[in-house]
Order: C-alpha cells, then structure tokens, then sequence
C-alpha cells in the first residue's frame, strides 16, 4: 500500500468517527425534544426509532475506532517503500 492511499484511509476513517460523534449528539437532540417522554424512542415528527439510531452510530465509531488504530499500529508492515 501507497502511503498516500494509507493517509487518505486515514483521514477517511477519522471524518467517519466526526459525523458519526456529531449525528449522536443530533439524534440525543431529537430524542430529548421530538419524543413525549423519555422512555419513547419513535420521533413523532420523523416516525424514525431513535434509539435504534444512536445505536448504529455507537457501532460505527467503535468499529472505525478499531481499524483506525490497527492500521496505525501495522503502518510499517503495511506501507511500502
């Protein structure tokens, strides 16, 4: 691998943990204010589950998380020269 290809990767997995951090907190957002209490999960102005929302984007950080730290721990292995 190309260590441009290798930072672009990167960068991409980094931008992925941004929007998906920044859609949790929209998506806390939307459940503090678009539900009639707090134990509701379905939006009463989208009809979207909320809950099940916040959960994926738990995932994804967490799986990005993890292949962005083993591609910096295996950069040497992984980049030719």
């Amino acid at each position: 691998m190309r260590k441009s290809v290798f930072q672009t990767i990167i960068s991409l997995l980094i931008l992925v943990i941004l929007v998906s951090v920044i859609g949790i907190v929209n998506t806390e957002v939307s459940l503090k204010y678009e539900t009639d209490n707090a134990k509701e999960c379905i939006s009463r102005i989208t009809g979207r589950d909320l809950c099940q929302l916040i959960k994926t984007s738990k995932i994804v950080v967490i799986v990005c998380l993890i292949l962005t730290s083993g591609l910096i721990s295996f950069r040497y292995k992984l980049i030719r020269k």
